[in-house]
């Protein structure tokens, strides 16, 4: 990203707004004893902004010519004073500024404003291509009302051939296809075809009122009745062969699999005999129903799982057969499979493991011993059991980076002004904005700049960036910058206050927000240990603690407070085994029960690895890995606990 300067007209014309010095050019250096009074100076401008005290903000903003994140200044005061009388300095600032983040945050802002003022001639003055589909949405309902017709029509179905419900900017739009007659039933079908592919109802019920054909409306029904009850449908289903009559048994066999798999397979079975499935159709649902048969723990899903083309074969599927083999103990199959993968899979830690436990079981002792030491050399999951097989310490060494001083940080960021922006953004406390700045300008580094930009953000503290940045550059032995100690305090005391291992507690916040305070997952959780605020709320009445409002939650010393005494409560829940807490805290208590059920008294390497769900399982074993580097931290040596590994105990183990 680059910031182009002002041309002298448009200084001019804005200092009509005692805001000249705002927009001179920006130096390429600065005074390092200045940024502070700088850094201090912004935060009192933009409160000024928040306030909407604008004659101090403007006196405020004089002091700040220099400063590199000035742009933000103004487009923080500029968004909160949008107005017709503005278009001619909100213009210049998107042309200036125009190949710029800030640039882009404006005009994304400024469009919503304009389309709500139904002012379509500037809105198609500032728009330019946008991922948002409202706004998509609003540059064609201005071509509509500026008579600027070409492409509507095309457009508009693109828009409308969608399998999920579009925002209601969109609703006009889907009014005037109406109105022209191009909405027929033909269109109205193929949406609903799309959204029927995606399970969504709602959708298909809203749609299906305005078919005019009773063919589509026939269809639709029974489609319906196939979501609704898979198995009476299927049974009932007498309609002479199709593609579409194929693709509607095929959505509820899947449905069926997923309810009842020893009606499915034999329903399946039954069909083939009647309707011509394509071989690629065949194949892939026969591969649907297999894996179904491994997450259900079914008696045939090895049956099926092997029945499986090689050619369709990959890692789902491997793991798959895995498990299938460990529920059954069936060492020589799971010596079998590995044998059977490609090489560069074979050789993946994961495959290492089970290959020597198989060994082992199977009483080659020495082949085992010898896979176990190859692989306890390195830092991982699988590593970490192998050293527990032989009874050897975890590898847990560290080669860290060398600092960065002062003339190698101020040429780096003379080079990649974007890093220069990130770390004044971050450090006057716009940290969304700095990170966006930050992960623009990462693909433009090369290694060793990579690994100077993590070492850096590090030294400021910014774990969240240093830990992505150093990923990016592949580079995995400097633990104080993968594994930092942030609220060292805070984790401590409540750890201790929850009678939990804070090596746990620290494993748990690196897996789920690696550090960054305003994570907010896509399902709504926050915070570094990404809390879903209705079990926020519930830990915090227990706790007699008020939160006044999501952000709240977001504040590190009460996230942990209440994500350490969540932990305690899971921990109580299940027999203070920390396995189970931590499956619980991702995937929530009772898929944990369910998973009990199903794989009691299996020793926990095996119950871990037997976890249907790929990212759950991942998460597991980057949790329990990560609390030995943890310790190792805290207490500088290798010397450590093993991890959190305990038997799962039950009825008849």
């Amino acid at each position: 990203m680059t910031i182009i300067h002002f041309s002298i007209k448009t200084i001019n014309r804005l200092c009509l707004w005692s805001l000249c010095l705002l927009f001179m050019p920006i130096s390429s250096g600065y005074a390092s004893d200045d940024w502070l009074q700088q850094r201090w100076h912004f935060k009192e401008a933009h409160q000024a902004i928040l306030t909407k005290n604008f004659d101090t903000f403007k006196q405020l903003s004089t002091k700040l010519a220099d400063y590199p994140i000035i742009p933000y200044l103004q487009y923080l005061y500029l968004k909160n004073t949008f107005n017709q009388e503005n278009k001619q300095i909100i213009s210049d600032f998107l042309n200036q500024y125009q190949t710029s983040l800030v640039s882009s945050l404006l005009r994304t802002e400024w469009l919503t404003y304009l389309a709500q003022q139904r002012d379509w001639e500037t809105f198609l003055t500032a728009y330019q291509p946008q991922k948002s589909t409202v706004l998509q949405c609003y540059l064609w309902q201005a071509r509509i009302n500026t008579k600027q017709l070409n492409g509507v029509v095309n457009a508009v179905k693109k828009l409308w051939l969608v399998g999920q419900s579009q925002p209601q900017a969109c609703d006009p739009l889907f009014n005037y296809l109406l109105d022209e007659g191009s909405l027929t039933d033909e269109l109205r079908w193929q949406r609903i075809h799309l959204a029927m592919a995606k399970g969504n109802n709602r959708l298909v019920n809203y749609l299906a009122k305005n078919l005019t054909s009773d063919t589509y409306k026939k269809w639709v029904s029974r489609w319906q009745a196939m979501h609704n009850d898979p198995a009476t449908t299927i049974k009932n289903f007498d309609y002479s062969d199709s593609p579409l009559a194929q693709e509607i048994l095929l959505y509820g066999l899947k449905k069926l699999a997923n309810q009842d798999l020893d009606k499915a397979y034999p329903a399946w079975s039954e069909l083939q005999k009647k309707y011509a499935f394509k071989s690629s159709a065949k194949a892939e649902f026969s591969r649907y129903l297999a894996l179904s048969g491994a997450q259900q723990n079914h008696p045939q899903a090895g049956v099926w799982l092997a029945a499986i083309d090689k050619h369709f074969a990959d890692k789902t599927l491997n793991q798959a057969r895995l498990q299938v083999a460990l529920v059954h103990q069936d060492w020589s199959t799971v010596l079998k499979l590995i044998q059977a993968l490609p090489p560069s899979e074979r050789s993946e830690y994961q495959w290492q493991y089970w290959q020597a436990r198989a060994l082992e079981q199977n009483g080659e002792t020495e082949p085992a011993e010898q896979l176990f030491q190859d692989l306890s050399r390195h830092r991982h999951y699988y590593g970490f059991l192998a050293a527990e097989r032989l009874g050897k310490p975890y590898y847990l060494r560290s080669q860290s980076l060398p600092p960065v001083n002062q003339s190698v940080q101020d040429q780096l960021l003379a080079q990649k002004s974007g890093l220069l922006r990130a770390r004044e953004l971050y450090f006057v406390g716009l940290t969304a904005y700095a990170r966006e700045e930050w992960q623009a300008v990462l693909p433009t580094l090369n290694i060793e700049e990579l690994k100077t930009a993590a070492v850096l953000a590090h030294q400021w503290g910014w774990h969240d960036r240093a830990i992505a940045t150093i990923a990016k550059a592949n580079y995995d032995d400097d633990l104080k910058i993968r594994f930092p100690l942030p609220f060292y305090d805070t984790v401590l005391t409540h750890a201790q206050k929850q009678d939990i291992e804070f090596e746990w507690v620290y494993g748990i916040i690196r897996q789920e927000s690696a550090f960054q305070t305003d994570a907010v997952s896509s399902a709504g959780a926050l915070g570094l240990m990404q809390l879903m605020p209705a079990t926020a709320q519930e830990i915090a009445n227990q706790q007699q603690i008020e939160l006044k409002n999501d952000e709240d939650i977001l504040a590190p010393d009460i996230n942990i407070q209440l994500g350490t005494r969540y932990l305690r409560s899971l921990l109580d829940r299940f027999n203070n085994n920390h396995l189970l807490a931590t499956v619980a805290y991702n995937a929530g208590p009772t898929r944990v029960k369910r998973w009990i059920e199903q794989y009691r008294c299996f020793p926990p390497d095996i119950w871990v690895e037997l976890i249907p769900f790929n990212q759950t399982r991942d998460y597991v074993e980057r949790v329990l890995s990560y609390t030995p580097i943890f310790e190792s931290q805290m207490v500088k040596h290798q010397k450590v606990k093993p991890m959190l590994l305990e038997p799962i105990q039950g009825d008849g183990c």
